[in-house]
Formats: structure tokens, C-alpha cells, sequence
């Protein structure tokens, strides 16, 4: 069992630095962002120890093992979501991806999902240029960013009318990559924001390992400053929102990471509030990077409400030739909150 002492040793020593740094250096950025895989060996070597009776290994293991039932295990337990009330609104984001080959199949399943909203992100230049046809009649408000303003960018497509449409800029350099749009909600008034944050990467890696595998090489670029930079730009603006809001979309953030936690402490996550399990969303394997039978490992497409909302449900939808999984919620509007 030295495998095993290894293990809990080195365990131990992640969640101490958790503790003490959260996210100060780029490589335990990348552990956290991992976390909820750190702790998946417990299920081998735990039965292991007792199998073989090593009654020392199965003891130093099972205060890890309350950890992660206290950490992971409330994604699984039942939850009372808020009553369907007449207010609600039903939210889908997906991050469609600009090279998809399926848009029809992706068009036709978000029709069928009866979203009042769909907020999309990296949209094909098509959209760019002529909205989405298809989906006109349903959703007869659409507005789309130009490819002057981001390339696969972002588009909002709405059964109710808009209010207020704009592009705003969470980079710090003026680049309005982002959306908010304001829409008549039954006479209320409600903010939608359509957010994909950056996934910035170092041009050169931290350091060099003798395998090609683009996953593996993202990682050993990680950089998350740029994100968490954004984060900090647009906390504030929802904060300040006069209005009830919604944010959803890519935000290319774990919710295994620290800065989960700032952006949970703001606003409430959809998911885990009426959501089953990981939620995971990303990666989905599209050019052969990964094995098609691996399921999505790390959660980073989110629906984020102000207190005006509570989650009813909460599900990810199918693999639509994106190289991640669409989210749908439907919120019952709170306006006493």
C-alpha cells in the first residue's frame, strides 16, 4: 500500500495549499480546477485497504473520504426547487462553436426545448451576418454581434421584446465582447447578460512534456489571470444591475475553482440549486482529441440569477456537434425578494 501512502499524503498537501493559496499559483489554478478528479482513486483504494485488510491505509484514507461526501456528495442529493409559479422564463445558453456541423440539428432540438431565451456563444459567421432564419418565427428578437466586434461571437434570441440592447467591454481595453440586453418580461423589466469569458493561454507552455495532445498542451499553458480579471469587471456591473438579472453563458470557469466561490457568493448558480450530479459541460470531443465515450468532465457553462429568480430545473442537454453541452433552466420570478 506505499501507492495508497503516496496518495494521502499528496492529497493532503493539495488541500492544505488549497487553503492557504486558493489560486495563487497558475499550476494550483490547474489542481483546483481538477479537484473533483483528485479524489476519484478514493474509490479504488479505499475498498482496497479493506479488502486486505490493511486496517492503517483504510484509516488515514477515511478522513479524505468525509471530505469528499461532504464536498461532492450534496450535487447528488434530492433538491426542493422553487414551485412553478406564471412568472417564469425558461433560459438556454450554448456555446454552439463557429465550426459546428450539425447547425441544423441544433436549430431544431433548441426549438423543441420551448426556451423563452437563448443566449449562444461562439456563433458561426452566418449568424453573424443573418441572425438565424430558422428559429425567426419562434424567436422573432435577435441580435447578433458583427463580426467587427468579435469574431464567433455571441447572439441573444428572445420570444419578448427588447428594451435595451448593447455591447460592453469586460477585457479592460474597450472590446465590447460581451452582451446585455434588457427585455419586457410581461410588463417587468429583467437584464440578461450573454458572457463568454477568456480562455487565456500562454504562447509558450510552463514546461515542455514529450506528448502532443491538444488538452494536455492547454493545461500546460494555463493561465487564468485574464479570466479572473474579467470576473472582477463584471461583478460590479451585476451588482449594480437596476434590474432583476440573468448572466449565463461560457465563463470558462471550474466550479471546483476558487473563483466559483466569489461569483456564487454574488449570484445563485441554476444548476446547483435544482440540478443533479457534476453538471459537467466541456470537454466534448469533436476532432478525435479525445475518446467519443468519455463523458464531459468540468462544468463551466453556468445561468446565474439575482435573488428575484429561483431555479425550478435544471438540466444539460445533448451533444450537438459542440465541443460543449447546452444548459437549460427554468426560473420562477420572486419580484418580493
Amino acid at each position: 500500500m506505499i501507492v495508497c501512502g503516496v496518495y494521502t499524503l499528496a492529497l493532503v498537501v493539495y488541500l492544505v495549499l488549497r487553503l492557504a493559496f486558493g489560486d495563487g499559483f497558475w499550476w494550483l489554478g490547474l489542481l483546483n480546477t481538477f479537484a473533483h478528479l483528485l479524489f476519484l482513486p478514493l474509490l479504488v483504494f479505499f475498498p482496497l485497504a479493506l479488502l486486505i485488510r490493511a486496517r492503517g491505509a483504510a484509516l488515514r484514507l477515511l478522513p479524505l473520504i468525509v471530505v469528499a461526501g461532504l464536498w461532492f456528495g450534496p450535487y447528488y442529493l434530492p433538491k426542493t426547487p422553487a414551485l412553478a409559479s406564471n412568472a417564469v422564463i425558461r433560459i438556454l445558453t450554448f456555446n454552439i462553436w463557429g465550426d459546428n456541423q450539425r447547425l441544423e440539428d441544433a436549430e431544431a432540438w433548441m426549438l423543441q426545448t420551448d426556451a423563452d431565451v437563448i443566449l449562444l456563444q461562439e456563433i458561426p459567421e452566418s449568424y453573424s451576418t443573418n441572425g438565424v432564419p430558422a428559429l425567426l418565427t419562434a424567436y422573432p428578437y435577435q441580435f447578433m454581434q458583427g463580426l467587427d466586434v468579435r469574431v464567433w461571437g455571441n447572439a441573444v434570441l428572445s420570444r419578448y421584446p427588447f428594451v435595451d440592447t448593447e455591447n460592453f467591454d469586460l477585457e479592460g481595453d474597450g472590446t465590447p465582447s460581451h452582451q446585455r440586453v434588457a427585455l419586457d418580461l410581461g410588463g417587468k423589466t429583467i437584464a440578461l447578460y450573454n458572457i463568454h469569458l477568456l480562455m487565456r493561454m500562454e504562447v509558450e507552455p510552463h514546461f515542455y512534456l514529450p506528448i502532443n495532445n491538444p488538452f494536455l498542451n492547454m493545461a500546460l499553458r494555463y493561465d487564468d489571470k485574464p479570466r479572473n480579471q474579467q470576473i472582477e469587471r463584471l461583478l460590479p456591473l451585476l451588482e449594480n444591475e437596476a434590474h432583476p438579472f440573468i448572466a449565463a453563458g461560457d465563463f470558462n470557469t471550474s466550479d471546483q475553482s476558487i473563483m466559483y466561490g466569489r461569483l456564487a457568493a454574488q449570484m445563485g448558480d441554476s444548476f446547483r440549486e435544482a440540478g443533479m450530479g457534476l453538471g459537467g459541460s466541456w470537454p466534448i470531443p469533436v476532432l478525435g482529441e479525445l475518446p467519443n465515450f468519455l463523458p464531459p468532465i468540468f462544468r463551466i457553462d453556468y445561468i446565474w440569477h439575482s435573488d428575484q429568480f429561483q431555479a425550478v430545473n435544471a438540466q444539460v442537454g445533448p451533444r450537438l456537434s459542440s465541443d460543449h453541452l447546452p444548459l437549460l433552466v427554468t426560473l420562477a420570478f420572486q419580484p418580493s425578494a
